[in-house]
C-alpha cells in the first residue's frame, strides 16, 4: 500500500459515489469541497453511457456540485476518439441522451463495427438479433463495448448493465469485444495523463463502489491506491473478495478525509 502522504492525485467514479439518479449521496457536496480546498488534482472517471457530458455536468450541477468539463472523463469520449481514429461507422446501441458525445461520427450504412453503451431501450430481441446478422456475417468488425458493467445503481435499486448484452453478441457471433471503459486501464492511463502526473500512477487514488468495475484489473496494473465506499452499489461483504484494496469507507467525504488528512 502507498502511503497516504504520498497521494499526487484522485480519480472518483460518479454514479454510486457522488451520486445515484438525481440525489447526490450523502457526504459527496462536502467531500468534493475539501477535496478542492486540498488542492490536490482530481478527474472523474466514469462509465457513464446513458447520458452526454454536457447531460452529466448540468445534473451534478443541480444537485449542487462545482464541476468542471475538463475534470470529467467519460467511457463515451474515449470510445468516440477509437472510433473516429479507426474510421468507423458504428451501429451505435445508445441512448438519445448520450448522442451529442458522438457528434461528427458516421452512422450510415453500411456499418462496419457495432459500438455498445447503456441503452435500455435498445437492449431488445430485434436489434440485439440486427447486431448479431451483422457480426456473424462480418467477423473481422469490431464489436466496441463502452464498458461491461454487470450493474449499476439507481435510486429503486440495482439494474442491469450493459455487460450482459455484450455477452450475448459475444456468445452469440463468436466476436471477441474491444473494452474501452473501468475497470481496462486505458481511461485511468489518460485521466492521469490530464493531471500531468503520470509518472506518478502509484501515488494516485481511486475511488469507487465497485470492486471489480472501480477498483479491478485496470486499477491494480497501473498500482493505484484503491478505496472502496459504501455507498452506491456497493454490497454488504464486497471488500472481502479483494483483500488487497487499500481502504474501505462509510461514504466519499470520509475516504477524502483520509487523503486530505495525510498529505
Amino acid at each position: 500500500m502507498n502511503p497516504v502522504n504520498a497521494i499526487r492525485g484522485v480519480l472518483i467514479d460518479l454514479s454510486g459515489v457522488l451520486h445515484v439518479g438525481d440525489k447526490a449521496c450523502e457526504g459527496a457536496l462536502s467531500g468534493l469541497k475539501k477535496l478542492r480546498q486540498a488542492e490536490i488534482p482530481f478527474r472523474f472517471c466514469t462509465n457513464t453511457t446513458k447520458e452526454s457530458s454536457s447531460n452529466i455536468l448540468n445534473k451534478l450541477t443541480n444537485m449542487g456540485f462545482e464541476i468542471n468539463k475538463n475534470e470529467l472523463f467519460t467511457s463515451l469520449t474515449a470510445s468516440r476518439n477509437l472510433v473516429l481514429s479507426s474510421g468507423l461507422r458504428p451501429m451505435l446501441f445508445l441512448e438519445e441522451s448520450a448522442l451529442e458525445d458522438f457528434q461528427g461520427v458516421s452512422t450510415d450504412e453500411p456499418y462496419n463495427a457495432v459500438v455498445v453503451g447503456l441503452s435500455p431501450s435498445n437492449f431488445n430481441y430485434d436489434m440485439l438479433n440486427k447486431a448479431f446478422r451483422f457480426l456473424i456475417n462480418n467477423p473481422e468488425a469490431p464489436l466496441i463495448a463502452i464498458h461491461k458493467g454487470k450493474y449499476y445503481a439507481e435510486q429503486d435499486g440495482l439494474s442491469m448493465g450493459p455487460g450482459a448484452f455484450v455477452k450475448a453478441l459475444e456468445f452469440s457471433s463468436g466476436v471477441n469485444s474491444i473494452v474501452v471503459g473501468k475497470p481496462e486501464k486505458i481511461i485511468y492511463e489518460l485521466a492521469i495523463k490530464d493531471m500531468g502526473i503520470e509518472n506518478e500512477t502509484k501515488h494516485v487514488v481511486m475511488i469507487g463502489d465497485d470492486i471489480t468495475q472501480d477498483l479491478g484489473v485496470g486499477a491494480k496494473e497501473l498500482g493505484l491506491v484503491r478505496y472502496l465506499v459504501k455507498t452506491g452499489k456497493y454490497r454488504n461483504g464486497d471488500e472481502n473478495r479483494d483483500p488487497t484494496i487499500d481502504g474501505v469507507f462509510e461514504n466519499f467525504e470520509k475516504a477524502i478525509d483520509k487523503i486530505v488528512g495525510g498529505t
